[in-house]
């Protein structure tokens, strides 16, 4: 299956109703479905302009959201996160235009899930949500006004997603499976403890230190295959430190 009949759209702490609603439009407009809201407002559903500006097609969307209480549970069965931001900061060398980004989500995850991961009206992604994104995508604007609408980028995700579809006529590649959501946070944690009991964080933030190795990672959307083998690493280290723990606490004198 392409990629983009894969493609769940992720709105983080959305404000507005009218928003949420002129959000589902746009997806309706490209052909997508499926919606997922992380930490929505309180009264968000309440609002009168929702259904007003989700209208006809739009409004099966609506009603089949997913509400989720953190980004890590929407992203969980998802394979590559694009975190739609104009604050690149540090991580400005890992970032991409929506044209080049959809384009080699088709070369390089023709069969995986993605997400496209917006965050409020107000502030955008937090720097949090955006660590948990495998690519950050930037949309090109006037420097005078560089934020967008929340719908308008909905639409212009959309729109590039749709537009690849309606022009690529290739055969997909043999699948290529790539790692979950919640099998990097498995192998991150993984790391992180052993990483810690080898002093490595001794002169470094464990936090800051952990961001670097998400995006090193992330970027190269590894295969489960991979995070197995790399867990499987890890494993093999702990093993040795305990078995190196255990020889100190013996005396000379002991046996085996």
């Amino acid at each position: 299956m392409a990629f983009f009949d894969n493609v769940v759209i992720v709105l983080v702490d959305t404000l507005y109703g009218g928003n949420l609603g002129s959000a589902c439009r746009s997806m309706a407009n490209f052909g997508l479905s499926e919606l997922r809201l992380v930490r929505p407002a309180e009264g968000l559903f309440d609002d009168p302009l929702l259904e007003p500006m989700a209208r006809g097609q739009a409004l099966p969307i609506l009603k089949n959201v997913q509400t989720f209480d953190s980004l890590d549970e929407a992203l969980a069965d998802v394979e590559v996160a694009l975190g739609f931001t104009t604050r690149l900061g540090k991580r400005r060398r890992d970032s991409y235009d929506l044209h080049r980004a959809v384009g080699e989500l088709g070369e390089v995850a023709p069969t995986s899930r993605i997400a496209g991961v917006f965050g409020s009206e107000d502030k955008g992604l937090k720097n949090s949500d955006l660590e948990k994104c495998h690519w950050l995508v930037r949309i090109p604007t006037a420097p005078k006004l560089s934020s967008l609408n929340l719908a308008q980028a909905v639409a212009l995700f959309a729109y590039e997603l749709h537009t690849l579809k309606i022009a690529t006529t290739l055969t997909p590649p043999a699948p290529r499976k790539t790692a979950t959501g919640a099998e990097l946070e498995g192998l991150y944690t993984h790391m992180e403890r052993v990483l810690a009991k080898i002093d490595f964080f001794e002169e470094e933030a464990p936090e800051r230190m952990m961001n670097e190795v998400r995006r090193i990672i992330s970027r190269r959307l590894p295969e489960p295959r991979d995070v197995r083998i790399m867990r499987g690493v890890f494993s093999k280290i702990e093993m040795g430190l305990s078995g190196a723990l255990e020889s100190r606490k013996k005396t000379p004198g002991e046996s085996g």
